[in-house]
């Protein structure tokens, strides 16, 4: 029996926040193509499990829905660098019923539609996958609900001025991650596997706050959201980001001059977001 690794679609693979049925207007979120690279190479089945009641609502068709999919699939590999012959993602599943719909051949509730765990165990029993050896991403609660019905353990995706104290409280997950990319980081190194995927290089940095300035959370969340600006900004990848009350702990792909050249960048850009709210600078010799 294969470990999976079962993904949400939309604000996790991809940026939507409405109902998407064309192509064209596929865009992959940042780090994604690397976290699912990493998770392949480390020998997860990853399996995409969407709820596209946009069908049942007659706003597209099914045909659509596999056009996206098919276009996901072309940026992935892509941005991947994928040679391989199996596929990145090797099924997309979607559950096209809604109870509310309009069309009245998918107006009905369905085993597959999440929080409903029936599209993994659909995928677990097609597949040959341990759903007690798996996990579920997605950035929707009941994402989470339908990993747990199926045994899977799970992370929450939600942005980093999201991920608060509150989030992790209140969600079931077991993990709350801000993008693909660290989950699939994190999964690699929950199941001993991080020694598996290809990165080009990866350098480390630590960034040392003075004593009681990162003590709020709002810093701390601010700081990390600037790292991800930043890396989007600059076309770098972060593999890990951590933030607490004694400073940051980076890595990144790339050469220890990048890294260190990422790190003092973030500094700059924090202190200064620091000393325009009339505070003390952030960091040691900062």
């Amino acid at each position: 029996m294969k470990s999976g690794v079962f993904l949400d679609r939309d604000n996790t693979i991809l940026a939507n926040d409405g109902d998407l049925g064309d192509p064209e207007l596929v865009r992959i979120l940042p780090g994604v193509a690397w976290g699912i690279r990493a998770l392949r190479e480390a020998g997860y089945c990853v399996v995409v499990v969407t709820n596209q009641g946009g069908v049942a609502r007659g706003l597209y068709s099914e045909e659509d829905v596999d056009a996206v999919h098919a276009r996901c699939e072309e940026l992935l590999m892509r941005e991947a660098g994928w040679s391989r012959s199996e596929p990145l993602i090797v099924k997309w599943m979607y559950c096209p019923f809604h109870p509310n719909g309009t069309v009245a051949k998918y107006r009905a509730e369905h085993p597959w539609r999440k929080p409903a765990p029936g599209m993994l165990i659909a995928a677990a029993d097609e597949l040959s996958i341990d759903c007690t050896k798996s996990w579920m991403i997605g950035d929707q609660e009941r994402d989470i609900e339908a990993g747990r019905a199926a045994r899977c353990r799970t992370i929450l995706i939600t942005p980093p001025s999201h991920a608060v104290a509150e989030t992790r409280a209140t969600s079931a997950a077991d993990f709350v991650e801000v993008d693909l990319l660290h989950a699939s980081h994190r999964i690699l190194r929950m199941d001993g596997r991080d020694g598996a995927p290809m990165w080009a290089q990866t350098s480390s940095a630590k960034l040392l706050a003075l004593s009681g300035r990162l003590a709020d959370a709002h810093t701390r969340n601010m700081i990390q959201a600037a790292a991800h600006a930043l890396a989007e900004r600059e076309g770098i990848r972060l593999v890990r980001v951590k933030v607490d009350q004694t400073g940051v702990d980076l890595e990144i792909v790339g050469s220890e001059i990048v890294v260190l050249g990422f790190t003092a960048e973030l500094r700059r850009n924090t202190n200064h977001w620091a000393n325009s709210h009339g505070a003390l600078p952030i960091w040691v010799n900062g």
